[in-house]
């Protein structure tokens, strides 16, 4: 290893391990205070509620209608840790965690298995650690860690074929394809299509016995397909037409729409450096370095890795943030490699400077919550930018040359500003309120409709035991003559009711008039605002 590089590295033992229950302790406490934010996380608790529920595991549904938009596995899990737990949102955002830590794990292994020394794959392991990218989705409710952790396995996969283990390969590349199509569905496949059919790139024993390579990559995505199709098919033989026709137009509508560009082909560059922080401030390296990246059997294993699926989300047209979780831990092996290099370093000066500027934020963020949506400032909430102002003044001081210590660092204060700024727009964030007004309801067999799809918005959040009906905008007057002693919910301002007043209004953050609001059918008649009567 270059001599440069050395002090950039923490030092290889098994007190790793203790570091590492660090890391996992300051995120847990994001874990267990964070609330289920709309409308994704609250849709997919809602999917794994009705499942827990009902006891039908099967087909995932939301309010009570089949939901083919996602893979059953993240529902399975939610609803299986609730079997030992306990119906709380906090056993979803652990389980998450703990997924996350497997990967931090995986990422070690890959490390070693790819050629890092210790201290290197210690690196790689805290690179991935500390990015703010990383804190966000290790306690979100999603299914694109989930995804990762099988993109991960399927390379440790790869890599036993590579070293002719190949009953071992071929059954855990299978599998890790089957488990990843549970996960999040075909996209698997695009996660690890580079680093395989690419292989003799980075391979020369793939290089000089391609045609067993690509045999065995069949085989294993035989094995996969397999897997999945023992839950698909009964799942599809289960629920009927209503389930797989739309299944399959959602996956055959993707690809006819997915170069339409809706959002632009560069729309992910800018983010990139955001999922990064802090290493895109504090990572510093001569040019010679990263261009020396692609050479070698890492390196080209690694650009083979992330470069064709990140190419492929540009080029698609529906475009989310947390597309590039799985990307994660090739960029940061790809940043521990550099690492190594002659004249690399990190320096902690310039995140101090950003994390000076996160604790300003901090200090304004609950007054301009409260202003934004209307309710009191929660004013103790500006004492995170003290802890803030603290993490600033330590990268700057001791922390900012030491991969492990600026890590732990960096993911302090991701978790303390998530934290912050879940706690300063809890009300606007947490539907709770607004779900026992129509749970209530509806124990109580009040008429209550939501205008137009909630997203199951309410299930998980009220417990509800039925689902929410739903009625059409153009039918909203026609629901009030037939109901005249009824509410009606709204969750965004195009579908309120034009001209009349909610008699009662909560603060939600994803609507444009900032609230979710209850209409009582009589007032809805009252006025009847000509708007309506189309």
């Amino acid at each position: 290893m270059d001599d440069p590089a050395v002090s950039a590295f923490p030092a290889a033992r098994s007190g790793e391990w203790r570091w590492l229950a660090v890391w996992f302790l300051f995120l847990l406490l994001l874990a267990l205070l964070f609330p289920p934010i709309p409308i994704d996380e609250t849709r997919y608790l809602t999917a794994a509620w009705e499942m827990f529920h009902s006891g039908q595991w099967l087909v995932p549904t939301v309010n009570g209608e089949w939901y083919s938009d996602k893979s059953p596995l993240l529902f399975w899990l939610i609803a299986g840790g609730w079997k030992i737990f306990g119906v709380h949102t906090w056993v979803a955002r652990v389980e998450a965690l703990a997924i996350a830590l497997a990967m931090l794990v995986m990422v070690r292994r890959l490390a070693a298995r790819l050629g890092f020394d210790a201290r290197g794959a210690d690196a790689a392991m805290w690179l991935l650690a500390g990015c703010a990218g990383f804190a966000l989705f290790a306690v979100a409710i999603m299914f694109d860690l989930l995804l990762a952790l099988t993109v991960l396995g399927a390379l440790h996969a790869l890599l036993d074929l590579e070293a002719r283990r190949h009953g071992r390969g071929i059954a855990l590349l299978g599998a890790w394809i089957g488990l990843g199509m549970l996960a999040k569905g075909p996209v698997v496949l695009l996660h690890i299509a580079g680093a395989a059919l690419l292989a003799p790139l980075w391979s020369r024993d793939v290089r000089a016995a391609k045609g067993r390579w690509y045999l065995s990559l069949l085989a294993a995505v035989v094995i996969g397909i397999a897997i999945i199709a023992c839950w698909l098919i009964p799942a599809a033989l289960h629920a009927g037409p209503d389930y797989w026709q739309p299944l399959l137009g959602k996956v055959t509508g993707r690809l006819h729409a997915s170069f339409a560009h809706r959002r632009p082909f560069w729309w992910y560059l800018p983010l990139i450096p955001v999922l990064l922080l802090p290493w895109v401030l504090a990572l510093r390296a001569p040019m010679r370095a990263w261009r020396e990246l692609p050479r070698g059997r890492t390196g080209a294993f690694l650009l083979c890795w992330w470069l064709p699926p990140f190419l492929a989300f540009c080029a698609i047209s529906g475009k989310q943030i947390h597309y590039l979780a799985p990307l994660l831990p090739a960029w940061a092996l790809s940043g521990a490699y550099v690492l190594r290099k002659d004249g690399a370093r990190l320096r902690g000066g310039v995140y101090a400077g950003f994390t000076l500027l996160v604790a300003i934020g901090l200090c304004m963020l609950p007054a301009w919550a409260a202003r934004t949506y209307g309710y009191p400032p929660q004013k103790p909430l500006m004492l995170f930018a003290l802890a803030a102002l603290a993490i600033a003044a330590g990268a700057w001081r001791a922390w900012g040359r030491e991969v492990r210590a600026l890590a732990l660092a960096a993911s302090a204060l991701a978790s303390l500003s998530l934290l912050a700024g879940a706690l300063a727009l809890r009300p606007a964030l947490d539907v709770r309120p607004e779900a026992a007004f129509a749970a209530s309801a509806l124990r109580a067999h009040v008429p209550i409709v939501h205008i137009e799809w909630h997203n199951g918005l309410f299930g998980y959040t009220g417990r509800l035991l039925q689902p929410l009906p739903v009625v059409a905008r153009a039918q909203v007057l026609d629901w009030c003559r037939a109901h005249p002693d009824g509410w009606l919910l709204a969750s965004d301002r195009s579908n309120e009711p034009p001209d009349v007043a909610p008699a009662r209004a909560w603060p939600y953050f994803l609507s444009g008039s900032k609230r979710i609001g209850a209409w009582r059918a009589a007032d809805v008649l009252a006025a009847k605002p000509e708007s309506m009567r189309n």
